[in-house]
């Protein structure tokens, strides 16, 4: 009862979410919970990161139709020819079914807040984009736009950065134009050391990572069960932010 009611608290934190407007200096609305077990340095440790094979890995070469292909055969397979989610799939515009209203004003915000009610769902590679219970990076993007708009963008990371870069009247290549709600869209971990990033493809092919901006320099996202699931982190001045390839608007398109 005692970690329920804790877990409520957090839940209740982060649902009041960080700043809106352009890049860090818009006001806040209100904070986010740093408490133990709101925020923590998991994704920014080396101790964790350097062994952690999923985060390493990203959502590359997931395959939904591969029925049992989950986290312990992730971190081990070498096999090349395993499809992207979507990779054949035509690129389709979406938009927000407009019979849901939305809040404050914005469909931002309705996004958001269904972004935040999943925060520490556990994290599975090549999780079932047909149940909310576990996710990987790009299922969680893809099941929060769906649920919380039933906006069907693509399933995987790669797709949706086309997605983004194709349909999105707003895209950057500066994480510090970064806008509430943007997707955010990053090329595996290779450590701590921003050397590490230097003459690394950085192009949409390279892409294996993307989360969902919250204002105020926060993104929340999902990158390997070490790392605790669906989390908020810090992006600036670490290795989110040597990773980091495109970014854009769902909802601002052509």
């Amino acid at each position: 009862m005692k970690h329920t009611k804790k877990f409520l608290a957090i839940v209740s934190c982060i649902l009041v979410l960080t700043g809106c407007g352009k890049g860090n200096v818009a006001p806040q609305k209100v904070g986010v919970s740093t408490q133990q077990g709101g925020m923590d340095n998991r994704i920014l440790d080396p101790n964790i990161t350097n062994q952690d094979l999923l985060l390493q890995r990203g959502d590359a070469n997931i395959e939904l139709e591969q029925r049992g292909y989950r986290a312990q055969d992730a971190a081990s397979s070498t096999n090349g020819s395993i499809k992207i989610l979507g990779g054949s799939r035509e690129l389709v515009k979406v938009t927000p079914n407009h019979s849901i209203q939305p809040k404050d004003g914005s469909y931002v915000e309705n996004v958001l807040s269904q972004a935040a009610s999943y925060f520490g769902t556990p994290y599975e590679f090549s999780s079932d984009r047909s149940d909310p219970s576990t996710f990987d990076c790009s299922d969680f993007t893809h099941w929060v736009y769906l649920s919380s708009l039933g906006m069907d963008i693509p399933k995987d990371s790669r797709s949706q950065a086309t997605y983004v870069q194709t349909f999105s009247n707003r895209t950057y290549t500066s994480i510090d134009q970064a806008q509430r709600g943007d997707l955010l869209f990053f090329v595996s971990y290779t450590g701590t050391n921003p050397d590490n990033y230097i003459g690394v493809d950085k192009s949409i092919g390279s892409i294996t990572h993307v989360g969902m901006y919250l204002g105020n320099g926060k993104i929340i996202h999902t990158a390997s069960a070490a790392t605790g699931g669906v989390r908020i982190d810090e992006v600036a001045n670490n290795h989110l932010t040597y990773r980091f390839v495109l970014g854009g608007s769902v909802l601002d398109t052509k």
